[in-house]
């Protein structure tokens, strides 16, 4: 059956209860993030509108139990390096800030080294085309991902767990395609990503001056994209439960509606891969709240501050 015959239809209570799967033998901090007052905190997904990505993808969804069976990359204190390669300049007045990035990055998968790697230039040598639409020009994906590839191999440092190549040049994948966001060799822990369309006005942002209001969106965009895609890597699917990073977008409108955060089952999810050595779910929530309240993501701030008030609250009734 074709993705666009099926209709989707939002999971009921029951069924998002059944893809978190039980509880009770987790630690108490995490026991308490995913059962205490999630209708409070987190909005099921709605009825998908017209333009929305469930609409024209169906997507049955990845419980808990579903995403502990799958054969997928594991963070250790053997193999836990996650680099970033800048592929361009990243000096632009509105190119997003990498080290913020980073800092999500060492926040959001804790136990992992983030380290960004010199930036690499763009040269003659690589595939590029005109965009039809944007007048543009644009660079196919292989270039990156080839690239990518050789690196790690001279590196050859059995550290290494991902590499994600980023870059501000638009890119496509083939001739048939207009453009792509990114794409990942999931196999080999290989993905590239373009901010290019991030800006409000792109494809004519050129070098105008950022306002305050661009950058934060900007950032935003990027930094939701660099996780979402990380998360990819690690073995997530969509998620199809609640509003949440991990819900498919077929625009950045649509991207824009979603916050920084974790529902209850892909929290899960990311506990079973660091679990307790590593993974602190308040000390995350209040890591979280304080790099976006410094940099301006203010509904962030105001859903993690409401979260962990949540959680502490709780935590000296119990």
């Amino acid at each position: 059956m074709s993705h666009q015959s099926k209709r989707f239809v939002p999971p009921t209570k029951e069924q998002r209860i059944e893809a978190l799967g039980k509880t009770d033998e987790l630690d108490e901090d995490i026991q308490r993030a995913l059962t205490i007052a999630i209708d409070e905190s987190f909005l099921p997904m709605p009825i998908p509108t017209k333009n929305d990505w469930l609409t024209s993808h169906y997507e049955p969804g990845q419980t808990v139990k579903q995403f502990e069976r799958l054969k997928k990359p594991q963070a250790c204190s053997t193999c836990n390096i996650l680099y970033i390669q800048p592929f361009g300049d990243f000096n632009g007045p509105r190119s997003p800030n990498l080290n913020i990035i980073c800092e999500f990055s060492h926040i959001f998968f804790p136990g992992c080294q983030t380290e960004i790697l010199p930036s690499i230039s763009l040269n003659d040598k690589m595939k590029k085309r005109i965009n039809r639409q944007t007048k543009q020009p644009q660079y196919l994906v292989s270039n990156f991902i080839n690239h990518l590839e050789k690196m790690q191999q001279k590196r050859h440092n059995r550290h290494e767990l991902f590499s994600i190549g980023v870059t501000m040049v638009d890119i496509y994948p083939d001739s048939d395609w207009n453009f792509v966001y990114g794409q990942a060799s999931v196999d080999e822990g290989l993905a590239v990503y373009s901010f290019a369309r991030f800006d409000p006005l792109f494809p004519n942002s050129s070098l105008k001056p950022c306002t305050g209001e661009e950058q934060i969106l900007i950032l935003k965009r990027a930094v939701s994209t660099y996780v979402h895609e990380v998360m990819h890597l690690f073995g997530f699917e969509h998620c199809i439960y609640y509003l949440c990073l991990m819900n498919g977008t077929n625009c950045e409108e649509e991207m824009d509606g979603q916050l920084i955060y974790l529902c209850p089952i892909c929290l899960r999810k990311m506990y079973s891969i660091f679990q307790k050595d590593d993974f602190n779910v308040i000390q995350m929530y209040e890591n979280l709240f304080e790099l976006s309240e410094k940099i301006g993501f203010e509904e962030e701030a105001n859903w993690y501050e409401s979260r962990l008030k949540i959680l502490n609250e709780n935590s000296e009734n119990v």
